[in-house]
């Protein structure tokens, strides 16, 4: 009984360390690529760390399947100082890493 419980109680760790997490709503103050040309930078104008993740900036990987999307969204959000959520999904390095982008009023 006491090993299934602590496989249990495991399993259930495990599935919320790595559950996704959102932004509070934020204005972009800054958009820059990487230097390595591997992805967008995107600096809030709120300070916050999701993940556990040090930075407080968030991560678009080129190679993520919204990447065209995504991106659209981030930088009409910026010229019409809209409001975002951003969902991320663990670190890249120290940053957070996005995986989608909502505009909000």
């Amino acid at each position: 009984m006491r090993k299934v419980l602590g496989v249990s109680l495991l399993s259930l760790i495990t599935f919320f360390s790595e559950a996704d997490s959102s932004s509070q709503p934020l204005e972009i103050k800054r958009i820059e690529s990487g230097w390595g040309a591997d992805a967008i930078l995107i600096t809030p104008d709120i300070q916050q760390q999701l993940e556990g993740c040090s930075g407080n900036r968030f991560r678009l990987e080129k190679n993520s399947s919204m990447f065209d999307q995504d991106f659209s969204l981030l930088l009409s959000a910026y010229h019409a100082k809209s409001r975002v959520v951003l969902r991320v999904s663990g670190c890249v390095g120290n940053e957070m890493n996005v995986i989608a982008v909502a505009l909000i009023e």
